[in-house]
Order: C-alpha cells, then sequence, then structure tokens
C-alpha cells in the first residue's frame, strides 16, 4: 500500500539463505499449491481470510486519510468475491471490504484473477505484508506491492497500474523490464484501460529478487530481499486484497467520483504455490495457464514459513457426546485438561500458557491459569509432543464456552522497551478455526 513508502533497510543481512536460481536438474521439481481460494459457495471463508489489517489487535480498517472504512462488505457468489465500496450515509467515509490470509508464507508464486473498478478514487490492490515474528512482534518494512490500481484523473488513470516494493529505490536493480513499465514510477501503461475485463496478476517472490507479470507477460524482475529496519529477515508474509477508496496523497489527490459508486473489486480466485524439488512440484500452480516456468523462475531455499508452535487435540475426561473437539458435562464438574503443544526444535522457551475459558456471549474471560513453559513440570509424548496439565475451576452455570490457549512472551518494543506479546501458533486442534492464530480454541463447552 501506498501510505508505507518511506522504508529504509540497514545494517547487513544476518540470515543467509540461497540464492536465487535457476533448477533444471530435477523432473519432479516444480509448483506446489499450497494455498487457494475459489471463492465457491455463497460466503467467505473465515478459516482463511481475516476482513481487517494486522495492526491495532487485528482491527485496522485503513490507512492514514484513505475515506474508506472496512467493514465485511463482501459478496461471494458464482464462484467471485467481491470487495464492495459504497458511500455510507450522512459522511464523507466510504463502506468497503478487504481480505487478508491467516496462513503465513515465504517465497513462492502468488496468483490472483480480478476485475478492477472504474471511478475516480478507487484503490484497490494485492501485496504481501509481514505478519508477526517469533514474539508476536509486527515490522514494517518488508512489504511487496503487486499491484496497485489508482485512478485519479490525472497523473494515474484506468490504463495505468503501480508494483513495487518497500526498500530503497534504484534503477540498477532491475535486470529485466517491459518496454510498457516505467521504472522511475513504478507503473506499468496499457493501450487500454484495465479494468474493461478479467486480468491475472502474477508474481514470484524468490529469496534475492521478485518478478511481475501480468496475463502471464513478464513485466520486469528487480532484486529484492524481505528485510527488517534492522537487516535481518523480516517475519513471514500474508496475502492482502482490499478495495481502499481515496486518500490525499494519491488516489483522492483530485476528488472522487462519488456519483459513480458503489464499486466492486471483483476476485475470480487467489493461489499461492511454492518452489519444491519433491514429488508434488509441478509445471503449473493449480489449474492456472499462466504459470511461469519454474525452470526459470524457480529458486533455493528451506525457508517456506515461521515454525510455530502448534496445539495438539486436546484429552479430557467425560464423553465427546456433540463430536469432536465439543465436551459436554455439568456446571460441577472440575474442568481437568491435558494440553499438547508440539514445540519447534530451537524454538524460544521463554513463554507463558494461558489455558482459558471464554464466554462468547458476555466477551468475557471466566477462568484461566498461567503456566510457564520454561521449567514446566509437562511430559512428553511418543509424537514428541509436551503435555502439561492444567485444571481450571467447574464453571458455575450453564451455557457454551470455548476451553482456549495462546503464548507470551515479553520482547522489547523499538525504544527498549518491555511489552508483553501474544505469540503466533498453529491450531491443530478437534475445533474448526483458523490454522494460524494468535489464540487457539482447544475445546468447545456444552455446560448443563
Amino acid at each position: 500500500m501506498v501510505t508505507f513508502r518511506t522504508g529504509k533497510v540497514a545494517g547487513s543481512v544476518l540470515l543467509i539463505i540461497s540464492a536465487f536460481m535457476p533448477v533444471n536438474s530435477a523432473r519432479s521439481a516444480g509448483w506446489e499449491l499450497v494455498f487457494s481460494d475459489e471463492f465457491n459457495g455463497d460466503k467467505l471463508d473465515r478459516t482463511k481470510w481475516a476482513t481487517r489489517y494486522i495492526y491495532e489487535n487485528e482491527s485496522m480498517d485503513h490507512f492514514k486519510d484513505e475515506v474508506q472504512r472496512y467493514r465485511d462488505n463482501h459478496v461471494v457468489a458464482d464462484g467471485v468475491l467481491s470487495l464492495v465500496a459504497k458511500k455510507m450515509a450522512g459522511t464523507n467515509l466510504f463502506e468497503s471490504a478487504m481480505i487478508r490470509s491467516h496462513r503465513t508464507f515465504y517465497y513462492g508464486y502468488y496468483e490472483a484473477r480480478v476485475f478492477l473498478p472504474n471511478a475516480k478514487g478507487v484503490f484497490p490492490a494485492f501485496w504481501l505484508e509481514a505478519d508477526y515474528d517469533i514474539d508476536g512482534k509486527t515490522w514494517h518494512p518488508p512489504e511487496a506491492d503487486i499491484f496497485e490500481f489508482v485512478i485519479n484523473g490525472v497523473e494515474d488513470k484506468a490504463n495505468s497500474l503501480h508494483s513495487n516494493v518497500v526498500a530503497p529505490f534504484n534503477e540498477k536493480q532491475y535486470s529485466y523490464v517491459d518496454k510498457n513499465f516505467i521504472t522511475k514510477f513504478q507503473n506499468m501503461y496499457a493501450a487500454e484501460d484495465l479494468n474493461l475485463g478479467w486480468h491475472t496478476a502474477g508474481y514470484v517472490w524468490a529469496p534475492d529478487k521478485v518478478s511481475f507479470f501480468w496475463d502471464g507477460k513478464l513485466i520486469y524482475t528487480r532484486n529484492y530481499q524481505w528485510l527488517r529496519k534492522d537487516g535481518q529477515l523480516g517475519p513471514p508474509a500474508h496475502v492482502d486484497l482490499n478495495f481502499a477508496v481515496g486518500g490525499s496523497q494519491w488516489a483522492g489527490r483530485h476528488g472522487i467520483d462519488e456519483a459513480a459508486f458503489p464499486q466492486a473489486f471483483k476476485i475470480d480466485y487467489v493461489r499461492v504455490c511454492q518452489f519444491t524439488h519433491s514429488d508434488q512440484g509441478t509445471r503449473q500452480c493449480g489449474p492456472s495457464e499462466v504459470t511461469p516456468d519454474p525452470g526459470e523462475f524457480g529458486y533455493s531455499t528451506a525457508i517456506n514459513d515461521m515454525p510455530k508452535p502448534a496445539f495438539l487435540p486436546v484429552k479430557a475426561p467425560g464423553e465427546f457426546k456433540s463430536g469432536a473437539g465439543t465436551l459436554s458435562l455439568k456446571a460441577a464438574d472440575p474442568l481437568k485438561f491435558e494440553v499438547p503443544i508440539n514445540i519447534p526444535e530451537g524454538y524460544p522457551t521463554n513463554r507463558t500458557l494461558q489455558v482459558y475459558v471464554y464466554d462468547p456471549a458476555s466477551n468475557s474471560v471466566i477462568a484461566t491459569l498461567d503456566r510457564k513453559l520454561q521449567g514446566s513440570n509437562g511430559k512428553k509424548r511418543a509424537d514428541g509432543a509436551s503435555v502439561i496439565e492444567v485444571q481450571l475451576p467447574p464453571i458455575q452455570r450453564s451455557g457454551q464456552f470455548n476451553l482456549s490457549a495462546k503464548l507470551s512472551s515479553e520482547a522489547a518494543d523499538e525504544k527498549g522497551g518491555k511489552q508483553v506479546l501474544t505469540s503466533p501458533v498453529t491450531c491443530s486442534t478437534d475445533v474448526v478455526q483458523p490454522v494460524k492464530a494468535r489464540a487457539c480454541r482447544l475445546l468447545l463447552l456444552n455446560v448443563h
């Protein structure tokens, strides 16, 4: 997004990763589909997508002076997700929509088929944004803008498309540039307006360079490394597709054509593939017909995502009467559980496990227990998971509750102060929920 264009890379790279390189030796080398949404059905898959930015406790609904406010203003129908922007009555604001993937990634090929809106003031984008680091802290930069489509009627019109990364600009960083891409502005200029039909945007993010494709045609390749301000490798990325409106810096610089709204940013599908040498590798990314050749755009790295602790299915007394992941019990029953966690090798041990009972009806925590991971009396299972026994007081009233867990730690902020942050984890319990989260639901409790 344009609002974060002032990042500066400093220091040296402390984590050495293998360089981008053509791979031609292994027959099985190619793209492996690791995430996708074809937007079939009639509602958004909440296990795959959030609908606000990661900041402000995952509630941020706009940047700077953009005039949209993200709400769940999306429609899923006929195999298409429509992010709809419309004027809010009695205000100068617009309701709009966005999606942010819960899943995170390092590197890969990213593709979306889109239909762009048509009104002065529109600002849809498809981009990669740094997620939480291992301690639960966010960083910016890094950021990669696959594309930003702005119509302000003067500098940016419907035939232009912006694509860039947050890094110091140097034209010499480009190793290939299509004649329709002007590096000075990081803009592609087409012969006709880009919102007259469906188009496919593709992006290869490799350890030391990125390549942007439009309808299967290579537009540019440039050197780039996914670095924090301190020169270290940034957190993994999540995928954003959002429909912003206005903002005095760019899209709203020359006003907004309010009469042209509502408008929709339509998305046919989103796919993410990572390069692999295994037998899962194929020439195409899913069924895509415009996938770049993995022999030319493949890369070599062992990093696909950041390792995260995984909460596993919980063992509890009593009978699972309502299906896997749901426990039926009486109000007087003690809450005694074995909580298994699969902790990655080398993961920091300075974490506090918090297990708590949450009442969704009142949005309140009614019981909680903290346990230090370091020095805890947990035992090891045969599969390597650490098992921690916890006991909470009985729930003294009937109703439906969530038994949940999270990990937290102290981390230093940019000024050297201490802050308690929640670490990202993986949820592999029997309860349906996003795989990557900051807290996991272990069980649904039906108390009677």
